[in-house]
């Protein structure tokens, strides 16, 4: 799963690259050629979900989403194995709902034929990626909730590092 998300995180990375090439294409055209690069403003939105969602999956086993200490700091291990385990579970039921919400969304853009108003793009494979990126963020963080329940590491990084948050 590990490596799957890693995958993704590589396309959200070249998603980021085509946002980035569209944009100076757009300004150079703009200021030297008097001619913009049509519909950039739409393509980048859109490629924005790309970005976000491919990569959120990843993210979550390396650690690296933020993490308030305010609380954590002050309790003990057992309390804070608690905190992890009970915010990974919220995490679980919110994702899951965001993933089946976007899927029915997937489901009525397709039966509508939603576009964009520019380019005339569909948008339910937007949808559909941000509905596949939720769902594998669901599937990273119960991977997440079992390694803590069985003691193994969670962190994809160093493996031997103490999962006690991630500062920042």
């Amino acid at each position: 799963m590990r490596l799957f998300n890693r995958a993704t995180h590589y396309i959200s990375g070249f998603a980021l690259v085509a946002i980035l090439t569209m944009t100076v294409v757009d300004i150079v055209g703009r200021n030297a050629f008097r001619q913009p690069f049509r519909g950039t403003v739409e393509m980048t939105s859109m490629i924005l979900v790309v970005v976000v969602f491919m990569a959120v999956a990843h993210s979550e086993d390396m650690g690296d989403h933020i993490t308030i200490d305010l609380i954590y700091e002050r309790v003990g291990k057992g309390a804070k194995v608690f905190l992890d385990i009970f915010s990974d579970l919220f995490t679980v039921v919110v994702m899951a709902l965001v993933s089946y919400r976007l899927y029915q969304f997937v489901i009525r853009n397709q039966a509508s034929g939603a576009e964009t108003p520019v380019l005339d793009f569909p948008l339910w494979p937007f949808v559909a990626v941000a509905a596949v990126g939720a769902a594998l963020y669901v599937v990273s963080t119960v991977m997440r909730v079992v390694l803590r329940l069985m003691g193994e590491p969670v962190n994809a990084v160093d493996p031997h590092a103490p999962d006690a948050g991630v500062e920042i």
